[in-house]
Formats: C-alpha cells, sequence, structure tokens
C-alpha cells in the first residue's frame, strides 16, 4: 500500500460514505487520482462494495518475538576481555516484532502475537507498537516473568561482534495459547513466525494453517534447525548462507552450489527461497526461474535490523502480487534503508523511500 492509499483508507475508516470528490478536496487532488486510488484499494481487497466497506480480514499476523534491543558500540577496534569506550543505545526489537514495525511502516495491516513481561519495558512496547499502529491485543502478557532483552555488541565496522538473547518469555506463545487465538489468525492473509519461537509451536503453527501462506526468518543458524524437517510447509524461506547451507546440506561456494541449495528446499515444497549473501548480494529462486543480485556498495550505519527488513518487504511484495525479480530488488532496497540508520529500524522505512533507493541504485 503507498503513503497515498494508506492516508485515502484512513479517512475511509472515519466516514465510509465519503464521495469522491469530498476525498480529493480533502487531500488536495483531483477526483480523477482518487478514483485512481479507489479502485487499487479494491483491487487489492482492501475496500469492498459501495460505501467503501472495508475488508476486516485484511491482515498478516506475525508470531515471534519481542524484546527491548541494548547495543553498544565503538569506533575503535573491539579489544577483548576489557572494557570499551563508546556508546550505548536501547531501543525496541525482536525479530518477530521488528518484522511487524517494518511492515507497517510499509503499509501492511499487522496484527502482532508476542510475549512481554508487565514491566517497564513491556509496557513500552505495546505503547509504541500500538503508536504505531501495530494491533497487539492478541499479545500474552506475564506478570511472572521478565520482558526478553537482547544485548548486542557492534564492532567497528558496525557489524554485531557478538550477542546474548534472553527469551524464555516466548515459551508462553505454546500450542495452547496459539489455540486460544484461532479466529483471529485463521482470518490472516498471511503469516509470519521467526524460529525463535519452540519447535513444537511452529509444528502446530504449520499444521493447523496451511491453507494460508507462511513465511518464516530463520533467525540463526541453530535455530533455523527446527524446520529442516518441515520445510516444505512454508511458502517462503528467507535464510542467510550459513542457515542455507545447514538447512540443505550444500556447502556454498558458488552460484552453482546456490541453484542445489535452493533446488533442495523448493523441492520439499517451498514456494520461494531467498538467500542474503551479505556485502556479495542475495540470491532468490522459485519454481520457474531463479535470480542473482550482486551486492551494493553501502555506508553501514548498523547492520542488525537488515534482514527484519528484507523478510518484512518480501510480505508487501507477496501481498502485491509482485514477481520474483522485482521482490528481489525491493527487498534489498529496503535493506539499504535499514543500514543506513543508527536504529535497528529506520524510521523512515517507506514504499516511497524504497522505490526512490530502487531509482538510486539502479536495481531495476
Amino acid at each position: 500500500m503507498t503513503d497515498r492509499e494508506k492516508e485515502i483508507l484512513d479517512i475511509l475508516k472515519e466516514n465510509p460514505m465519503i464521495s469522491q470528490q469530498e476525498l480529493a478536496d480533502r487531500l488536495s487532488i483531483t477526483r480523477s487520482s482518487t478514483a485512481v486510488h479507489i479502485t487499487n484499494l479494491m483491487k487489492k481487497g482492501y475496500i469492498r462494495g459501495k460505501g467503501y466497506i472495508l475488508n476486516k480480514s485484511n491482515y498478516v499476523t506475525v508470531i515471534g518475538g519481542s524484546n527491548m534491543d541494548i547495543q553498544g558500540s565503538t569506533n575503535s577496534p573491539l579489544v577483548m576481555f576489557d572494557s570499551n569506550p563508546g556508546r550505548v543505545d536501547i531501543s525496541l526489537g525482536g525479530v518477530g516484532r521488528n518484522i511487524a514495525e517494518n511492515m507497517c511502516r510499509l503499509g501492511v495491516d499487522t496484527k502482532l502475537i508476542s510475549a512481554i513481561g508487565n514491566d517497564l519495558y513491556g509496557n513500552k512496547i505495546l505503547s509504541e507498537c500500538k503508536g504505531l499502529g501495530i494491533d497487539v491485543e492478541d499479545c500474552f502478557v506475564s506478570n511472572e516473568m521478565p520482558t526478553s532483552i537482547y544485548v548486542s555488541i557492534l564492532n567497528d565496522s558496525n557489524d554485531m561482534q557478538v550477542a546474548i538473547s534472553h527469551m524464555d518469555i516466548l515459551e508462553k506463545i505454546d500450542t495452547s495459547y496459539i489455540n486460544s487465538k484461532h479466529q483471529f489468525i485463521n482470518e490472516s492473509l498471511a503469516i509470519v513466525i521467526d524460529t525463535n519461537l519452540s519447535k513444537e509451536a511452529i509444528e502446530y503453527i504449520t499444521s493447523k494453517y496451511s491453507h494460508i501462506p507462511i513465511f518464516v526468518d530463520t533467525v540463526s543458524t541453530a535455530k533455523c534447525m527446527k524446520i529442516k524437517d518441515i520445510i516444505g510447509r512454508f511458502h517462503t524461506v528467507k535464510l542467510n548462507k550459513l542457515e542455507a547451507e545447514a538447512l540443505s546440506g550444500i556447502e556454498i561456494n558458488n552460484l552453482k552450489d546456490l541453484e542445489l541449495c535452493s533446488k533442495i528446499l523448493l523441492d520439499q515444497g517451498v514456494n520461494k527461497v531467498f538467500i542474503t549473501l551479505g556485502k556479495d548480494g542475495v540470491f532468490s529462486a522459485a519454481k520457474e526461474n531463479s535470480i542473482k543480485l550482486d551486492g551494493v556498495k553501502v555506508d553501514i550505519v548498523n547492520a542488525t535490523g537488515a534482514g527484519d527488513a528484507f523478510t518484512a518487504s518480501l510480505v508487501y511484495c507477496h501481498m502485491n502480487d509482485f514477481d520474483l525479480e522485482y521482490t528481489t530488488k525491493f527487498s534489498v532496497a529496503s535493506s539499504i534503508i535499514a543500514l543506513s540508520h543508527k536504529n535497528t529500524i529506520n524510521p523512515n522505512m517507506s514504499v516511497d523511500n524504497v522505490e526512490k533507493i530502487l531509482k538510486e541504485m539502479i536495481l531495476c
């Protein structure tokens, strides 16, 4: 959804019976332009019928981790086993929550199901997510367990050197809790999960909601092994090189290896595979074709949120029925926006800004 379409949809939520001319006057655009936007919103399923009846089931559900990120960084080479001068930043994090925020900034109506503590950090996560427009009404809130905390240390290249994740509370998102939210999950247009969830929860979700496209962010080499035996249940899988090697059993050294790796996953039932290769670019594949994009030189400010932005963009592109090539380029451009800001989530993330990057980097 474009920024203009989102603006129109917000007005329609307030007044579904507003005329196109009134909409045009309020937005200071022509009536013909308004008609085009309305048509696009109807094609995408956001509105239907006379009086611009809103489609209530036009959202994507993200099920995964939420936490507070505590990030330390230094401009000098890290000295191990010693105190390093630098700076410490605190921000909202968690793979699932990060994907949800990026999706919301791209105009996708998003519901987040996660677990947080009834504490300072948990309340901050809920309030900020609500302020962004993310539906967090179905999050689990614990009075006994604290909100998850993720502590990371960046090196002088602004890449993660080491991190510790305390996410025990996410065990509360178990099969019983998921089943209690069945009605809302079952009405989703797509589901996104991260492998911070337990293996049992992942298996339950992918089995019970096999009729809904499910996207997975594999998070890490160790955690991705939870889905090794059920990889075919996913519509789209996003991995890095090490995770792809772990799931396929193929050591990746060249393009042929990437093609073989993706074929193994596709043959098990996956519709689309995206393998991020850092400075070497991205490889993506579907049944009918594959694409290798070379890396784009970027001045990295913070590398920790690029993968979350990439996954969010895959969902956005799926919702808009974009082809594999454009989806890959769009997702790379989103990652570039993420890399260019000190925060894990770049507040400037938007469809318009991604499209600007696409033009600037000559990606399409």
